[in-house]
């Protein structure tokens, strides 16, 4: 199946080298979609593509075959992979939910081989832009969703992505660099990244966890779609993209 890719992922996708029979994994990888995405952009280049993820709740949502295989692991801790298994690791918006991010650090240059690369992108959730009328509502309803930790996660950090290098680098285990991705959105429609996050955010009345109320949410979508209708709706949000290659 030939696989649509935003430009975000374009963007993940073109700074990954991989050498001929390459085997690689995801670490929290949902629903294999960006292991597929990168046996589609390096064909016939992965011999074997690894994903794990804490739950199997997203693993049939889409369609995956060979070399893809995925496996029920929390990543948060020992990863049960060999030492110097792989040549290239993502992580992608997941190191924000780990509390030991040393010893995750650790753990993915133990399974890199030597020269191996280490993709960790993270957004940046308290520098989400939506824009609206009603200011300090848009203010709050961001905020709360990225200070809100949800019941699958062990921490949560809203200010990941401007922290993801220094985590990594300051090992000593990588040659680094990050660049930063920004998406805005002009549109609130069905499919587009600011209408699927907002829906996300919804999850704060729905868990009935009083951080906001209906009411409050309601209004939010409505200053939103009010916004879009006038022409002066806008959303985006950065992703900070770092790459390691182990010394």
């Amino acid at each position: 199946m030939k696989m649509k890719h935003s430009s975000l992922n374009q963007t993940i996708y073109e700074m990954i080298d991989l050498p001929q029979n390459a085997v690689i994994a995801d670490l929290g990888c949902r629903n294999a979609g960006y292991l597929n995405g990168i046996i589609e952009t390096f064909p016939g280049k992965v011999i074997k593509a690894i994903g794990a993820d804490v739950t199997d709740k997203n693993f049939g949502l889409i369609p995956y075959s060979q070399p893809v295989e995925l496996k029920v692991m929390n990543c948060a801790g020992r990863l049960k992979f060999e030492d110097n298994t792989f040549d290239f690791v993502l992580v992608k918006d997941m190191l924000e939910c780990i509390t030991d991010k040393s010893y995750f650090v650790k753990e993915i240059n133990r399974i890199l081989k030597p020269g191996g690369t280490v993709l960790c992108v993270n957004a940046d959730f308290d520098s989400t832009v939506y824009n609206g009328e009603n200011k300090d509502l848009i203010t709050k309803m961001i905020h709360a969703y990225a200070v809100t930790k949800q019941s699958w996660m062990d921490d949560i950090d809203s200010w990941m992505g401007r922290r993801t290098y220094g985590v990594f680098h300051n090992s000593g285990f990588f040659e680094s660099s990050v660049i930063i991705y920004s998406v805005v959105e002009t549109e609130f429609t069905e499919g587009k990244f600011g209408y699927e996050f907002s829906k996300h955010i919804g999850w704060l009345t729905n868990e009935n966890i009083g951080v906001i109320s209906k009411e409050e949410y309601n209004e939010f979508i409505k200053n939103l779609t009010e916004a879009h209708k006038s022409g002066t709706y806008l959303y985006s949000k950065p992703y900070y993209i770092y790459k390691g290659i182990k010394k």
